[in-house]
């Protein structure tokens, strides 16, 4: 089936969700201020595609018209529905970062978007997803400090926040990617269902 995007709302939204987090942090969730995101991640989009194609520098009114078409279609209600997504991804991260680190995770610190695909049927096993921010170091001819995310399935049932981190931790130093680094601290992390 062929995809609706970026005609889809949810679909053009869902991609900004990252963007609608941070300008709640910032901002608040108030349409002006969701408004705004939106727009930024537009232009942005917009800005990094026209460069790629356009065989000359895009003009700044290439850049509003691509953005335009990208969310020409979302309507007031659409963002409120998100801005009630990012309101709850807020909760849980909140809820989340609230318990010990040997507390067993509860339901109300699990981010469950209104795309995840295992919950709500009996006959599904709900699955999770934990997304970490580490601070690392990476050894080559120098070493380098850096801030990177990263997202895992936790495998098996959700139990305390130690024990998920772990499993990241395990899969993070199995990767041939991260050969060389070495984790400094964990940052945040969330976890969501998918």
């Amino acid at each position: 089936m062929a995809s609706q995007w970026p005609n889809n709302p949810d679909s053009v939204l869902r991609g900004m969700l990252g963007n609608l987090v941070s300008a709640a942090e910032s901002g608040g969730r108030g349409a002006a201020n969701m408004w705004s995101a939106i727009h930024s991640a537009a232009n942005d989009w917009a800005s990094g595609v026209l460069a790629v194609t356009n065989p000359t520098p895009p003009t700044p009114e290439e850049i509003s018209a691509k953005a335009q078409q990208l969310i020409g279609h979302i309507t007031i209600q659409d963002v409120n529905r998100y801005s009630h997504t990012v309101g709850e991804f807020l909760r849980a991260r909140a809820n989340l970062a609230s318990l010990g680190p040997q507390e067993q995770i509860t339901g109300n610190a699990v981010f469950n978007p209104p795309w995840a695909r295992t919950t709500g049927n009996a006959a599904v096993p709900t699955r999770y997803r934990i997304r970490v921010l580490r601070s690392i170091t990476v050894k080559g001819f120098t070493s380098i400090n850096r801030e990177e995310w990263a997202s895992y399935e936790v495998t098996g049932p959700l139990t305390s926040a130690a024990d998920a981190l772990n499993q990241a931790n395990s899969l993070f130093s199995q990767s041939d990617y991260n050969s060389r680094a070495s984790i400094n601290s964990i940052l945040d992390y969330t976890i969501e269902a998918i």
